[in-house]
């Protein structure tokens, strides 16, 4: 923006949704100082508000053409689907658990961008007709087959309260109801499913959540220590201080990836300053589509309310993984925000 209008564009800013980014920013940048050592994280982070920024200034005032680029990454997704399924045949197979992943880097960041995409596909696919909409049931479908078998279980729980709420603000009962039959049906036939969804009411009869639970307790308790600003972003950082409590036992050379909840995560990270001004950017981001939608009327509405379902389902799979770890999973949520601005923003606000 800077060298696009020869100045800082500082009004830019004082929209809801970009400030809450740039607070979300600073509070993750501060959390680092004073020595920016293990700083690989902070650079990708720093790449995906960019791109974010980006977008929000070059996406413009054109309705309609935001629009298509909200159904291009609502819609392609199945493209991924379909790709990993000719790669590998066998996750098809419902005899033993083949996880879908390729030809992204590993099945739950399949799962995380499918629970995203598939709302807005949805959303796409009720408010357009004819050609359009025949293609975004087609590939909400092809989604919604490929995020089973992904067996991502935190992706599974994002994309159905997503689709609910859409249902629920659409006043599609009848399509709730298919839903709830659809998933019945599913996980009543097909036994790898209905064992994976089993682990979640006992969750320490699962080794990989048990291990899971253990990081995340033990990353909370390092949020606990250092309460305002976290021990700093990033998995380099938390990796070496649970390395520090891990010393002399049994866990001490157990991998740690990351804590598998993007809110501890934060906690631990960036304090409460950090986790504070990241739940602040997903409310009100999530506050600016929906008012926005509901001033709307017909299609627009429809749209919206899939955007806003979308970004619900960022919030809830954020339980269960972490989007900003990931390439694809880490464009795809700032694609949200940024165009979550472009279609509700203001008259007058660039």
């Amino acid at each position: 923006m800077t060298f696009r209008y020869k100045r800082w564009e500082l009004k830019f800013f004082n929209e809801p949704i970009p400030f809450a980014l740039l607070l979300f920013f600073f509070a993750v940048a501060i959390s680092l100082l004073p020595d920016f050592h293990q700083p690989g994280d902070f650079r990708y982070f720093f790449f995906g508000c960019a791109h974010a920024v980006m977008m929000m200034d070059l996406c413009g005032d054109d309705e309609r053409q935001n629009q298509r680029l909200l159904m291009l990454i609502g819609l392609a997704p199945a493209l991924l689907v379909l790709r990993g399924i000719v790669h590998d045949p066998s996750t098809l197979s419902l005899d033993h658990m083949t996880r879908l992943g390729f030809p992204l880097d590993h099945p739950n960041t399949a799962g995380y961008v499918l629970s995203m995409s598939i709302p807005i596909a949805v959303g796409f696919a009720a408010a357009r007709k004819g050609l359009a909409g025949g293609v975004s049931v087609f590939s909400a479908g092809i989604q919604a087959a490929g995020l089973f078998l992904t067996y991502s279980r935190g992706a599974w729980l994002g994309a159905f309260a997503a689709l609910i709420c859409l249902a629920a603000m659409t006043k599609s009962w009848k399509v709730v109801l298919c839903i709830l039959i659809v998933v019945i049906v599913v996980f009543a036939f097909a036994k790898p499913l209905r064992d994976r969804v089993l682990t979640l009411a006992s969750p320490q009869a699962d080794m990989a959540m048990r291990d899971r639970m253990q990081v995340m307790k033990d990353a909370v308790q390092l949020g606990v220590q250092h309460p305002f600003f976290g021990i700093g972003y990033g998995r380099g950082r938390l990796k070496e201080s649970l390395r520090n409590v891990y010393k002399d036992t049994a866990n001490e050379n157990n991998p740690i990836w990351h804590a598998h909840n993007v809110y501890v995560e934060l906690f631990a990270e960036t304090g409460i300053v950090g986790l504070g001004a990241f739940l602040w950017l997903i409310g009100r981001t999530a506050v600016v589509i929906l008012r926005r939608a509901y001033a709307e009327e017909n299609q627009k509405r429809l749209i919206l309310f899939g955007l806003g379902a979308a970004w619900l389902a960022a919030a809830i799979t954020g339980f269960g993984d972490i989007p900003f770890y990931h390439h694809e999973t880490r464009i795809f949520f700032f694609t949200i925000i940024a165009l979550g601005f472009c279609l509700c923003r203001k008259p007058g606000s660039r």
